[in-house]
């Protein structure tokens, strides 16, 4: 089904963190504090090998190269690195110490993690990972056709950019945001809040083809530019702090709680920004695109195609159909 990359991958995100730890990081012992959680680490690992087993087995049908494209692969894998710098790296025990490293694990999980797996197009390699006669009963049940539907009305530009903007304006509101770094299940639930908001966002800016999916795209990457500008506007430029949770905790690091909090608030206001000012450019261009012609707004890689199709079109290029 069309929305096999955007469930699996979103396990990613479901899965609990360990809360950022009441014992502040020191700078001598940071690279000691890795995060091994198996709740963490086992869907990344699931993900990883679903989606080179499925690449492997089309390529052995279709040959090499063909269906995913050798800058597909690397975009997926990137895409996973960054999952492992926000989520598994001392990035992740540093953000109970400094608002601005938990602000750049935000930012990872938000705005570079989730475009570079979609357009690594996971839906084909999930496919390929899995025996047909398995694929066709999952992906054909009731309740994931209903699941499909769902997802893709919330995947609508419109929708899912609004989806997204509350879910990065309530958690980091002070009450929401210091009661996830005290508390692990609201913690999970605000990385899986994050996460999964983010690949619906992404999902309908790289599945924009045509000049008419575009405007809104558009509207939806400019929106999301603008009150994420502001929010993070808003944290450089407050005078007091606004987190309780780092009082007495940024000196470990020469920094003030304030100066802390502007760095914070300048991550999430410029490199997140550019992002999505990067992505309403790349959509712009489906508008001076020549008419009847639909191109590829964000890379040669779109959004993950339906199950059946990606089959067909694989099994039409080999004579062969998958086991």
């Amino acid at each position: 089904m069309r929305l096999a990359a955007l469930v699996l991958v979103s396990t990613l995100a479901a899965s609990p963190a360990a809360a950022h730890g009441p014992i502040p990081i020191q700078p001598e012992v940071l690279w000691q504090a890795w995060s091994f959680d198996p709740l963490v680490l086992v869907p990344l690992l699931l993900a990883h090998w679903a989606y080179g087993r499925g690449t492997l087995r089309l390529w052995a049908r279709a040959g090499r190269w063909r269906g995913i494209g050798p800058l597909q692969v690397l975009l997926f894998l990137v895409g996973e690195a960054v999952l492992v710098i926000a989520l598994v790296s001392p990035l992740d025990q540093l953000g109970g110490t400094l608002l601005s490293a938990h602000m750049a694990q935000h930012g990872l999980l938000v705005a570079v993690a989730p475009p570079l797996l979609l357009l690594g197009q996971p839906g084909v390699a999930f496919a390929w990972a899995f025996p047909v006669r398995e694929r066709k009963g999952f992906f054909g049940s009731r309740p994931w056709r209903a699941l499909a539907r769902l997802a893709n009305t919330l995947s609508a530009p419109g929708l899912a950019a609004t989806l997204h903007g509350l879910a990065l304006w309530v958690w980091h509101s002070p009450g929401a945001f210091d009661a996830a770094l005290e508390r692990e299940w609201v913690h999970a639930l605000e990385h899986a809040s994050f996460f999964g908001t983010a690949l619906l966002f992404w999902r309908a800016l790289v599945g924009a083809r045509s000049v008419r999916n575009a405007a809104p795209g558009i509207a939806s990457a400019f929106f999301t530019l603008v009150h994420s500008g502001l929010l993070g506007a808003l944290i450089t430029m407050s005078t007091r702090p606004i987190y309780g949770w780092y009082d007495g905790r940024t000196g470990l690091w020469g920094l003030g709680v304030i100066e802390d909090q502007q760095l914070a608030g300048l991550l999430m206001w410029v490199p997140m920004g550019i992002v999505y000012f990067g992505a309403s450019l790349a959509l712009a261009k489906q508008l001076f695109a020549p008419e009847g012609r639909n191109v590829r707004p964000l890379a040669a890689a779109s959004a993950p195609p339906p199950l059946a199709a990606a089959l067909t079109r694989s099994s039409k290029s080999t004579r062969v159909q998958p086991r």
